[in-house]
This record gives C-alpha cells, structure tokens and sequence, in this order.
C-alpha cells in the first residue's frame, strides 16, 4: 500500500483541533497547571525559569498573573527547593513527583514535575494539587490513631477501608493488615445491611449520616454493637465509632427485669384472686341464707369491706405496673360526669357508712360531658373517695362538689379529716410515698393509690391538685378533665341480670370457686352444672347445652384456652356465651382469650357487675331449647 506524505501546511492543519482540544483541558482542569522555560546566562548556566504558560487554578494558587514571570516573582514558586527540581527536569530530563509546602503557613501541595518530549527545549511542566485539608486529616489521623476508647475508620471512594486506628482493632480483634481492604458488608451482619446503606447514601448526598448503631463482626466470628457517626471528607469517608455493647447489654438486662416483673405481678395476681373467687362467693351465699336483723350480718358485711379492700391492692399493684410500663390502653368514650359520680359513690357507700361520715354531693346537670375511660375514671374518683372516708375521724364531712366551666369540668373531693402538713403536699401522688402521719393509721395503704390517680388522670388530658391547711384541717382533691360539648355517645353498659333463669355451665380446677360460684348461681335460680377440668367442660357443653359457660384459663387435661376452640368447633357451641373466669388479667391474656373464641374476659373474684355482664348480654337471641333444636 502506497503511502502520500503530507505537506506542512497539510498536517498543520490536521492538528489544529487537536491542538484546540488540549488547550481546553489544559485551561479546564481542576489541578493547577503551567509550562516553563528555563533562562541560560551566556556561560550555560541557569539563570531563572519563565512562565510561558499557566491554567486558571495555577494562577488562582499563586494569588496573581503569573505568564512572563521569573521564579523569584512567584511567591508559590519560592520554596528552595523549586531550581533544583525544575532543572533536574527540564535539562536532565528527570521528572519528579514531591509534596512541598505553600507559601500560606500551614498549606501543602503535591507537585508533579514533567520534562519536555524534546531535549534541547528547555521546558518542564508542572503539576500541582492542594493537598492541605487531605494533610490535615493526616495529621488527625496520626493523633487518633493510638486512642483506644473510640474507633476511627477511614474509607476510600469504594467504601474499603483504607486506616483504621488501634480503638477500632482492639473492638474487633483484627490485626491493621487484616482488615485494610475490607469492605463494610464484609464486617456488617446481613440483617443490618439495610441501616448501613442508608448511612452510605447520606454520607454520599448530604456529606454526612445520622448516627446509628448496628451489630458488627470481630474477627473470631462474634458480633458488637457500635455507635456509628460518619461523614464525607474530601474522596474519603471518615467514621467514628463507640463500643456499646455493654450498653445493649445492659438494656436488654433490664427489658428481661422488666418482663419478669411483669409475669410476676400478674402471677401474683392470679394467685392471690383464685382463692379470693371462693370467698366472695361464699360470703354472698352466707349473706343471702343470713336474716337482716341477724348478729353476724354485721360481721357478714366488715368482711365483704376488708374482702373488697384487699381486691383493690391487688388491682392497684397490677394497674400501676401497668401505668409505668406503659402498657394501659384506654377505652375512650363520652360520659356525663354525673354518672361518673354516681358509680363512684356506689362503689365506695359502704366504707363511708361503715365510719358513719355524711356525704355532700353536687353533681352537675346531665349534660355535662367529659371524654374518658369510662372504668378508669370511675377508678379515680373511687380511690379519692376512699382516702376521704379512710382518713376522716368517725362521723366526718365528705362533700364532692363539680362545677363546669368552658373547656374544663372541675370535681373536689374534700374532707375534714387528719389533713396534710405542707411541706409533704408535694409528695403524696409520688410511688410508694405516703404522708408520715397516716403511717399511725391501721388502714395505712401501699403508697400506690395516689401515685395511679395522678397518672390515669394525665393519661386522659387531665390533672389533679391537692390543698390542706395542715394536720387537722382536712384535705381537698381535685380533678380537671377536659369537657366536652355534645352528646354522650352510647355505650354498652352493665345491666342488671336477666329476669328468667339459665342454664350455665361453671368449669374449674379449683374445687372451692366452681362450688360456692354454683351454688351463688343455684340462689338465684339458675340451672348450674361444674366441670373439673377443659375436657369434662367441653363434654358438659354438649350434652347440658348451656346458655353461658365461665371456664377457667389453667385447668389440667386441658386449658380453657382449648375447651373454648373446641366448644365453638361444635354447632351449638356457636351460639354460647363464653365467659373466660380467670385470676390472669394482663392484655396479653384478653388477646388469647378473645382469639380463642371467648365473649367475655373476667377477672376473679366474680362481681356482681361481672355477673352481670356475662348474663345480660344485648346479642341474647336463644334459648337452650332453642339451642337443642339447632344442633
């Protein structure tokens, strides 16, 4: 093939856009960039270097127009070190690549020094790049290196590590060559991959990641915590890093305490209500077979108090773990304030006749509304209630008084008993703090009632206050709830049990409670059959068709749990009341029970509004022979 040289002009003009080309690059580039020439004197020696040409970054380096200027004219150029290597280049032709100080105090360039392509030009171009911030970060690096208490990790643009300092090795147990290199799913368990890539696109678009922690792996295959902060410095990624593990430790050690506390408070409760069931029960049979005008009808009704007080701790105990786990959920609904007294009052008649007081009551007009847990704030003023009646001499003044205002509905509850001296006014709603002069009375309580109020209170919007002038003068409570304007929305309350008699079934391992609950249920007319354990309940089921069935959670053979699902496995079980009767009470054990097909979840022992609950259903549609004719 035949090849035609090209004229001069010819191939000038073929590298015209070449030419064009590099020059753009040459002005465009981020690192600073010049050319030049070295000056003979007449014996051959070197007498100064020229700038022939410089970039844009060049010239922003050395503060100045630098093109035409000798070496000593640019202070950028002026480190001592810039003839020798200059001449080394462009007459020796040996390149170099150093780091040398600015003319700033304190700034750094890496300077990278090119010889010309033909040797008798006298040319050398010239690099250079800041490098003051990467020094910097060098330098800070080296000081923390040697820190054990907090881990540094330096990553590169691929997110391998690139230095780590000895905090970090001692956390993992790997040795420095060991883990440069490493990547971070390569130490990152797999579950926290997802947390680590969304620190890594935080760093890479805001420059730095919210602190976060996640389980990392040493080099024997065990997993720490670590508290994770990093941020973008320059191509790299910095990241410090705090051992927590002894933290997280300690944290899950108090979850652990706090659930045991949990099951142990509700064992408790369950153990303490099983045998209460049997003697409520048996007191109410004793009461209904005991002639009005009778000796021990009095004795009858100091035992149903002390039986009702004694109900009340233990409700209290597991209300108030509740309340500081944070674990009471709240039914909300609208109720007039009147019959939030009513019921509370109710509730607490007996110990107020009991120490012969005489009550006061101004209750609001009907359509005064507040929003609320209806059970809880019934709680509430029954607990202010009994303190009044507890703590006012024999024939004391009780006055309960609300007033409505626009946003607020105010309730005092006041007495004129022993008071409460002022500097301890501020104590008396803290846990298990009780006023030093009711600690003489025998009915003293735990320290919990108060400290309940007050939050059940803030838990529904409101706040509670007390005032007495001092021992002696009586104390008043008060609570402010929001108020509501509107109508009371309908609920589904307890009713009174139905006229006609039924047939229930009463199943329980505890021999005492199925007896006395039976033979209550007998006095009142109603068909009752027992059952010892889940087997014979589900047996029972079947064959005396029952209208409600009260089954007991912790039967041997088989649980309540199981006799329902099976009850509701048959036809005629579909259509029966079943009512969990149980001494657990917990949320958790209300979610079973409903799950396992229960209409009903009671805590023992039994009331009588329980009992009612459970037999005056408002879904009532059969009849046991009703039911027989279906299956």
């Amino acid at each position: 093939m035949k090849v035609t040289a090209r004229s001069a002009p010819a191939a000038a003009a073929a590298a015209e856009p070449l030419r064009r080309a590099l020059e753009g690059l040459f002005r465009a580039s981020d690192d600073a960039l010049a050319v030049l020439r070295v000056e003979l004197d007449e014996a051959g020696g070197v007498r100064d270097f020229v700038v022939l040409e410089a970039n844009r970054r060049f010239e922003q380096y050395a503060g100045m127009p630098v093109l035409g200027k000798g070496l000593g004219d640019v202070p950028l150029l002026a480190a001592e070190q810039w003839p020798d290597l200059l001449a080394d280049a462009a007459l020796d032709r040996r390149p170099a690549q150093v780091c040398m100080a600015g003319p700033q105090p304190g700034s750094w360039f890496e300077v990278q020094l090119i010889a010309a392509a033909k040797p008798g030009d006298r040319l050398v171009g010239v690099r250079m790049r800041d490098i003051t911030q990467q020094r910097r970060r060098e330098e800070q690096l080296q000081a923390l290196r040697h820190i054990r208490t907090v881990g540094v990790m330096v990553w590169d643009a691929s997110f391998k590590l690139a230095d780590v300092n000895d905090g970090f090795l001692q956390m993992s147990g790997f040795a420095r060559e060991e883990v440069l290199g490493k990547t971070w799913q390569e130490l990152t368990p797999p579950e926290f991959h997802a947390v680590s890539w969304n620190a890594v696109r935080q760093v890479l678009t805001l420059g730095e990641a919210v602190p976060f922690e996640k389980e990392y792996l040493r080099k024997d295959g065990s997993r720490w915590w670590g508290l994770f902060a990093p941020r973008k410095m320059g191509d790299e990624a910095i990241e410090f890093v705090l051992d927590v593990t002894e933290r997280r430790a300690a944290e899950g050690a108090l979850r652990e305490a706090d659930r045991r506390k949990d099951e142990f408070l509700a064992t408790l409760a369950h153990e303490l209500r099983n045998p209460l069931a049997p003697i409520r029960n048996g007191l109410q049979i004793l009461r209904l077979a005991t002639p009005g005008e009778a000796p021990a009808r009095r004795t009858l009704q100091i035992m149903d108090r002390q039986l009702a007080h004694l109900v009340h701790l233990v409700d209290d105990l597991l209300d108030v773990a509740r309340v500081t786990a944070g674990k009471v959920r709240l039914d909300r609904q609208v109720v007039p304030v009147s019959e939030l007294l009513a019921r509370s009052l109710e509730a607490t008649q007996d110990a107020i006749d009991a120490r012969k007081h005489r009550l006061e009551l101004q209750a609001p007009a009907e359509d005064v509304l507040v929003a609320g847990d209806v059970d809880r704030l019934i709680q509430v003023f029954i607990n202010l209630l009994s303190n009044a009646a507890k703590y006012t001499p024999t024939g004391g003044l009780i006055r309960v008084a609300a007033a409505a205002g626009d946003e607020t509905v105010r309730v005092q509850v006041r007495d004129n008993g022993i008071g409460i001296a002022p500097e301890q006014q501020a104590h008396v709603f803290e846990l298990f703090s009780q006023v030093r002069d009711h600690q003489k009375h025998s009915e003293g309580g735990l320290g919990i009632g108060l400290a309940l109020v007050r939050s059940l209170v803030q838990l529904q919007g409101g706040s509670i206050t007390v005032h007495s002038e001092g021992i002696g003068r009586g104390s008043t409570f008060e609570v402010r709830l929001p108020r509501v304007h509107g109508s009371a929305s309908a609920r589904t309350a307890a009713t009174a049990p139905a006229a006609s008699a039924h047939r229930i079934l009463v199943a329980d391992d505890n021999a005492d409670a199925a007896e006395t609950l039976a033979s209550l249920l007998r006095a009142d007319g109603h068909e009752v059959a027992t059952a010892a354990n889940g087997a014979e309940a589900v047996q029972l089921a079947m064959d005396f068709r029952p209208d409600v069935a009260f089954i007991d959670l912790g039967m041997p053979v088989m649980d309540g749990f199981e006799a329902a699902r099976r009850i509701r496995g048959q036809v005629a079980g579909k259509k029966m009341r079943l009512v969990a009767l149980t001494g657990w009470g917990q949320p958790a054990d209300r979610r079973r029970t409903a799950e396992a097909g229960f209409d009903l979840h009671l805590v023992k022992p039994l009331t009588t509004e329980g009992l009612s609950q459970a037999l005056a259903a408002p879904d009532w549609q059969t009849s046991p022979t009703a039911l027989q004719r279906d299956a």
